[in-house]
């Protein structure tokens, strides 16, 4: 997908960017340099590309985290999640 996405984390309430790599109907991977918490709740908004001359709607859900690879070393992580609530 390549979407640009920012993530705040709903421990720390900080909040970090990256992009979304992957959505399916339960859960999504991001591309991040934050590391979470296994089982760590965030909030993520997914900046969705428009169709044409229409502007696309954010995508905005609640996860929590299932997992997180190092893809880039130190630099870049995947961060696999399951959506709990769709606030779109």
């Amino acid at each position: 997908m390549g979407c640009k996405a920012r993530i705040k984390s709903l421990l720390s309430g900080q909040t970090f960017y990256g992009e979304c790599v992957d959505l399916s109907v339960d859960g999504m991977a991001l591309r991040s340099a934050f590391v979470p918490q296994f089982g760590e709740r965030l909030s993520v908004i997914v900046l969705v590309p428009g169709v044409g001359a229409t502007s696309g709607k954010p995508f905005e859900a609640e996860v929590e985290v299932k997992r997180c690879n190092e893809v880039q070393r130190g630099l870049i992580y995947e961060i696999g999640v399951r959506i709990l609530v769709r606030k779109t």
